[in-house]
């Protein structure tokens, strides 16, 4: 006989063998789908660097772009290191076409808008958007968007969310001057009804992404001087209430 069926506690021997077989291959599946989960990051990561190479954020160290394994950041890259938001990339790349050159501060901020604002699903139609200016760039900017979501399809990468237009009326109007009584009236008029705090707190992002556009851009840009305005024109009254 076995010189285990003498054992007084052999049942509960039996028992731990059986729990620490089932443990070790609990961790043998959670190593796996640690890495699974590690090499799916990793080709992720290969795939993000490919589509900024390839629009000259990074660069390979011998220049050339492409697929990339120790890229190093170019100044553009460096740029867009200093925007941040769900936008980031779209934002840079309005920057660098010039997308948003020409613009005065309650134009751009209109435009801007379009990065961080997020319509409620039950808004009906095409939002109004002023004519001009504003409507060339924002086109520009829609162009953009559509040219980037192509290209992070092809690398089957999270696409950027399309540009929303229908703050950019109201965040005009508020940049230049009106009262909030008058912006949510006609928001309401224009089928886009806004609360007075849902206004203020899309206005306070607008006004976040202007500031990097200001720093990114610079002072001595005309593209920086009229963000830092618009930052100015936006951050007033119930806006600038209460901020830290």
């Amino acid at each position: 006989a076995h010189p285990c069926h003498g054992c007084d506690e052999r049942e509960d021997h039996a028992r731990w063998a059986e729990r620490h077989a089932r443990l070790e291959k609990e961790t043998e599946q959670l190593r796996q789908r640690v890495r699974a989960t590690t090499h799916s990051l990793a080709r992720a990561f290969d795939r993000i660097c490919g589509l900024l190479t390839e629009r000259g954020y990074l660069a390979d160290p011998d220049g050339e772009t492409g697929e990339t394994g120790e890229a190093v950041v170019t100044d553009e890259g460096r740029r867009l290191s200093r925007l941040w938001g769900e936008s980031d990339l779209l934002a840079a790349e309005c920057l660098r076409h010039g997308g948003w050159e020409g613009l005065g501060p309650a134009e751009l901020a209109a435009v801007v808008s379009s990065l961080v604002y997020e319509s409620r699903r039950d808004t009906p139609g095409m939002p109004r958007v002023p004519s001009g200016p504003v409507a060339d760039a924002l086109g520009d900017t829609v162009r953009l968007w559509a040219e980037l979501e192509a290209d992070e399809r092809r690398y089957r990468l999270e696409r950027t969310r399309e540009p929303d237009l229908g703050f950019a009326w109201p965040v005009h109007r508020w940049a230049r001057g009106e009262s909030l009584s008058a912006v949510l009236t006609t928001a309401q008029q224009n089928g886009h009804e806004l609360s007075a705090g849902d206004f203020v707190r899309w206005c306070r992002q607008v006004v976040d992404l202007l500031d990097q556009v200001s720093g990114v851009a610079g002072r001595s840009s005309a593209v920086g001087r009229a963000a830092a305005d618009a930052v100015t024109a936006v951050r007033r009254g119930v806006v600038s209430a209460g901020e830290v």
